[in-house]
């Protein structure tokens, strides 16, 4: 049960993670979280780094935003700006659920052996990616805000962080990211 929360890899940031080290891999396909991943959440424009991290992934694998949310429109908003396709869920579709997951592998046409899941969260995003069998990385939150619900599993979060790292089962953490994520 706890390996379901074992992320393959931990980053500071989104800027910090290696494309290229993800392409030795295998790694074709990226699906990113949203919230507190690329943007603060709530939040609508990605920061410099984060930005310029995204063109480049883009160059070279194939993309999808995966957001919980019920409406799903600055998700939409931004997965045009970008130009790649993006999956508001809810419901059982949502995250740690493998529904909106696997309708993000179908928009990439990349098998889950062959596509990353970045996020920001190990109950939802790390979880979900695990459960489909994808390569999955944890990275630091943005921002300090979050959605009430969010601020709760950060507890439980943290339980697992520290059951995870006692078992050996997780990566090495990054150091601190720079503050213009």
């Amino acid at each position: 049960m706890l390996e379901v929360f074992a992320p393959n890899e931990v980053a500071a940031s989104v800027p910090d993670i290696d494309l290229d080290a993800l392409s030795e891999l295998g790694i074709r396909g990226l699906l990113l979280d949203v919230d507190n991943t690329l943007v603060s959440w709530g939040g609508s424009q990605m920061s410099d780094p984060v930005s310029r991290w995204v063109r480049r992934a883009n160059e070279s694998f194939s993309l999808c935003l995966v957001s919980n949310s019920v409406r799903g429109k600055r998700m939409r908003k931004l997965a045009d700006e970008i130009g790649i396709p993006g999956i508001a869920v809810w419901g059982m579709g949502r995250k740690p659920f493998r529904g909106g997951v696997l309708k993000a592998l179908s928009q990439t046409g990349t098998s889950p052996e062959e596509t990353a899941m970045v996020g920001d969260q190990l109950l939802t995003d790390v979880a979900a990616g695990n459960r489909c069998g994808l390569y999955t990385i944890w990275v630091q939150k943005i921002s300090a805000r979050e959605f009430p619900v969010t601020r709760l599993n950060r507890i439980i979060e943290a339980y697992y962080a520290r059951r995870l790292r006692r078992a050996g089962l997780m990566p090495e953490e990054p150091p601190q990211a720079g503050g213009d994520r």
